[in-house]
C-alpha cells in the first residue's frame, strides 16, 4: 500500500486547484509525510526493572488536517473533525473511495471496458451514487450454470467486476449459496475488503470458531411459495478467493431490539499463524489452493479500549520489519513490545481489526 501510494506523482493545491481523485491526492500526500527512520549507530537498550527494551527514534507528529477536509469535501457521514468513529467504517470507506477512484480512471483510459463501476466494490460508498448504481444493475451481472459435486446443477450470479490496485491488496470474494428443495441452487460471489466475523454465540471464543461459524449453513425464514406456503431454505457462505491480506472484523457492537448498541468486551482468541483450512473454501477451489496461499500471519492488531459502543479509544500494535518485531502506536505514543502483549487483552482492551498477510507472499 505504501508502494502503491508512492509511486503515484505528489500534487500540491497550487498545481491542481481542482481534482476528480480528492481520496487518492489526499493519501499520497500523507503518505509523503513519513519518511525513513533513522538507524542508529548502536542499539541504544534501556533497563526497566528486568525489561530490555529497545529505544527507537520517531519523526515528529503531525495532523492529517487535509484528510479531515477530505471527508467534508465527499460528504461524509465520517467528517466532523474530533468526533468518535467506527475504525472497521473508516477503513472500508478509505478503500472503497480509493478503488472506486481508480476505477473511474481505468474507465477514462479503456472507457469500453467498465459498464458499472458503482458495483465493484465491497459496499457502495455513502453518497449521493445510489440512483446511479440502481439504474445500471439490470443487466449488470453475469449468470451462467454450473455442474458441482454430485452432479448437482447450481446457477451462479457475479456483479461486473474490475480489479484495481487495491482489491489486488485487499480484495477477496465470498460465494453465498441459497439452498432450496427442488430447485437449482443459486449462487452469487460476493466482493470482500473486510471479512465481518460475527462472535456473539457464547460458544465462539477464537478466531477459528468465528470462521467455522461463519461457513455453518443457516436456515433462513420467512419465504413462501405462490400458494403461501412456508419453505425451507437455507444459506451457506463460503469463501472463494483469499486475498493478499486478509483483514478480519471481530463485529463487537452489537444492535439490540430496543435500539440501543452494546460492545461485546469478551476475548477473542487470535494466533499469530493462520491457516485457512480447506473446509471454509468453496468445493471448486479447494484442490486448486496451495497450503502456503491460504496460510497467514498477523502483522497488525487494533483495538479498542472501553467497554461503550460509543466512545472509547483506539490503539494499534503493528509489526515492524526492519525493527523484525512488534511496535505499539497510541496516538503519537510509541514502543517497542514483544509478541506476548500483542496477544494478551484485557476486559478494557479488546482486538477489533486484525491484519494477516500471506505467507507466501512475505
Amino acid at each position: 500500500m505504501y508502494h502503491l501510494m508512492k509511486s503515484i506523482p505528489l500534487h500540491n493545491e497550487t498545481q491542481r486547484t481542482c481534482t476528480s481523485t480528492p481520496m487518492i491526492d489526499n493519501f499520497v500526500r500523507l503518505v509523503n509525510e513519513f519518511t525513513n527512520m533513522p538507524v542508529p549507530s548502536k542499539t541504544k537498550q534501556q533497563t526497566v526493572g528486568e525489561k530490555v527494551i529497545k529505544d527507537i527514534r520517531t519523526g515528529v507528529p503531525f495532523e492529517p488536517t487535509y484528510i479531515y477536509r477530505l471527508l467534508t469535501l465527499i460528504k461524509s457521514s465520517l467528517s466532523e473533525k474530533g468526533r468518535q468513529e467506527d475504525a472497521e467504517e473508516y477503513l472500508g470507506f478509505t478503500l472503497n473511495g480509493l478503488h472506486e477512484e481508480m476505477l473511474a480512471l481505468k474507465k477514462l483510459i479503456s472507457p469500453q471496458e467498465e459498464k458499472a463501476p458503482t458495483l465493484n466494490g465491497p459496499e457502495s460508498q455513502p453518497g449521493g451514487e445510489e440512483d446511479g448504481a440502481d439504474k445500471e444493475e439490470e443487466g449488470s451481472e453475469d449468470e451462467w450454470e454450473q455442474v458441482g459435486p454430485r452432479n448437482k446443477i447450481s446457477v451462479t450470479r457475479q456483479a461486473d467486476f474490475v480489479r484495481t490496485p487495491i482489491t489486488d491488496i485487499f480484495g477477496g470474494h465470498i460465494r453465498s449459496v441459497v439452498y432450496q428443495q427442488n430447485s437449482k441452487e443459486s449462487a452469487t460471489l460476493q466482493p470482500f475488503f473486510t471479512l465481518q466475523l460475527d462472535i456473539q454465540s457464547e460458544k465462539i471464543r477464537t478466531v477459528q470458531e468465528a470462521l467455522e461459524m461463519l461457513v455453518a449453513r443457516e436456515s433462513v425464514q420467512g419465504y413462501t411459495s405462490k400458494t403461501k406456503q412456508e419453505i425451507e431454505i437455507s444459506r451457506r457462505v463460503t469463501l472463494e478467493e483469499l486475498p493478499p491480506v486478509l483483514v478480519l472484523h471481530l463485529k463487537r457492537f452489537v444492535f439490540e431490539k430496543t435500539g440501543g448498541c452494546q460492545k461485546l468486551t469478551k476475548n477473542i482468541d487470535y494466533p499469530v499463524d493462520l491457516e485457512i483450512s480447506k473446509d471454509l473454501l468453496s468445493s471448486g477451489v479447494r484442490s486448486k489452493v496451495l497450503k502456503g496461499q491460504r496460510t497467514y500471519r498477523l502483522f497488525a492488531v487494533v483495538y479498542h479500549h472501553g467497554n461503550s459502543a460509543t466512545g472509547g479509544h483506539y490503539t494499534t500494535d503493528v509489526f515492524h520489519i526492519g525493527l523484525n518485531g512488534w511496535l505499539r502506536i497510541d496516538d503519537q505514543a510509541v514502543k517497542v513490545i514483544n509478541q506476548y502483549q500483542v496477544l494478551k487483552q484485557t476486559v478494557e482492551r479488546t482486538a477489533y481489526l486484525l491484519y494477516y498477510r500471506r505467507v507466501d507472499l512475505l
